[in-house]
């Protein structure tokens, strides 16, 4: 059996950043540019097509032609250009599941009409802003002509109202005739029933759990896998971030090298889905453990403090065990 590995690319905005700098990567100082056009192009380094959830509404804040342009130049390039509601600069609401179901039919109705008048592009596919949906959200889905969501994460650490609703899973499903691709979770760490979740993101996860995280996928028969993305995922504090570039692309080449994994866009499967099997070996996460998590803070340790802390944590234990070793050694020795 085959796993789908998907790219999903969020485009939009800081809450105060511009399409220059958030979208098209234009960063003062420096000549290249680090947004969609970069990703694209890695993408294509290694003959792979990431889906692009485009945040439509952005035309209510920023200049028209520019967020036109933007969509314009994904879908030209043959990518998958799919629709992402951030909704409050068109609408009263921050999220999409505080509107009611004709108002979230209306919202994804807006949103998908931009999208085709700017590229000619039919959307297929919808995923909330913080993955605010609800089952409201499926149903409006549906109702406009919609055939997958995916909103469904488990892992990130906002209020998501579909994993209240849905439950907790990897799994590829159907509901209210819509289907619901979730962004692949995995737990960290694991005491009793204690755990520490976390989301499939190219910024937050190191190439080592991203890797344990997809031969688990394989291992479980899992039909999709779904790595989130961010059109300034390349970026960071106004500056490249070369180790995310670097490790984007050792994911895509290293996904090439395993015959069960294949990647897609969400189109695609919209169009293969009725051969793709939704029932799962094991609907449960996979837990990448302390050692996987120890290394990912180290690599990080200068970004943020709870990469610090755990980078920190880990080095004294093993300070630790190497003193508590000296010592038997030193009184087995000394016997």
């Amino acid at each position: 059996m085959t796993t789908r590995f998907i790219f999903s690319i969020d485009v939009e905005t800081r809450s105060r950043g511009n399409p220059a700098v958030d979208i098209f990567g234009h960063i003062p100082g420096h000549p290249e540019t680090l947004g969609i056009e970069l990703i694209m192009d890695v993408l294509e380094e290694h003959q792979a097509k990431g889906t692009f959830f485009f945040n439509a509404y952005e035309a209510g804040k920023h200049d028209e032609a520019e967020i036109a342009r933007a969509a314009s130049i994904i879908h030209s390039r043959g990518h998958d250009l799919e629709l992402h509601t951030h909704p409050r600069p068109m609408f009263p609401f921050y999220g999409i599941s505080q509107a009611s179901l004709d108002g979230q039919a209306k919202i994804l109705e807006k949103g998908m009409s931009l999208i085709e008048e700017w590229t000619g592009k039919k959307v297929v596919a919808h995923r909330a802003g913080a993955f605010s949906a609800n089952m409201d959200t499926l149903q409006a889905a549906a109702s406009v002509g919609l055939l997958a969501d995916s909103s469904l994460s488990p892992g990130s650490r906002v209020d998501v109202p579909l994993v209240r609703q849905m439950g907790v899973s990897n799994g590829l499903s159907r509901m209210l005739g819509i289907w619901e691709i979730p962004l692949t979770s995995f737990e960290q760490i694991r005491v009793g029933q204690w755990y520490s979740r976390r989301a499939l993101d190219i910024e937050g996860c190191s190439l080592p759990e991203i890797k344990h995280v997809t031969r688990w996928a394989a291992a479980h028969g899992l039909p999709t896998l779904c790595i989130l993305m961010h059109s300034f995922s390349l970026s960071r504090y106004g500056r490249p971030n070369r180790r995310v570039i670097r490790r984007f692309s050792a994911l895509l080449a290293w996904l090439r090298t395993q015959d069960d994994i294949e990647i897609y866009t969400v189109e695609q499967l919209c169009r293969d889905a009725p051969g793709v099997p939704l029932s799962q070996p094991s609907d449960s996460l996979p837990v990448t453990g302390l050692w996987l998590t120890w290394g990912r803070a180290m690599r990080a340790w200068n970004e943020g403090w709870k990469n610090l802390l755990v980078a920190a944590l880990g080095a004294a234990f093993l300070v630790l065990v190497m003193i508590a070793l000296g010592s038997i050694l030193y009184l087995l020795v000394a016997r």
